[in-house]
């Protein structure tokens, strides 16, 4: 990519080629998360995974029995 760059007054300006531009444009509207990869699971990942998944089908006790055993 071939840049020069413009000085007008006390301001600087860059110029790129069109097809630069275009590419350059086109990325940016694509946002940060479409440009990086996908995380891969570890091995702990996985396995909280795992736990919460076993933890969601344990049966719960409502918070109004809670309350009753604790004497609140």
């Amino acid at each position: 990519m071939t840049v020069q760059t413009v000085k007008l007054g006390r301001e600087r300006y860059v110029l790129l080629r069109e097809k630069d531009y275009r590419r350059l444009k086109a990325k940016a509207e694509q946002g940060p998360r479409s440009r990086s990869k996908p995380r891969r699971l570890t091995a702990q990942d996985k396995g909280d995974i795992a736990e919460a998944k076993r933890r969601e089908r344990e049966p719960s006790i409502p918070l109004e029995i809670v309350r009753e055993r604790l004497g609140l």
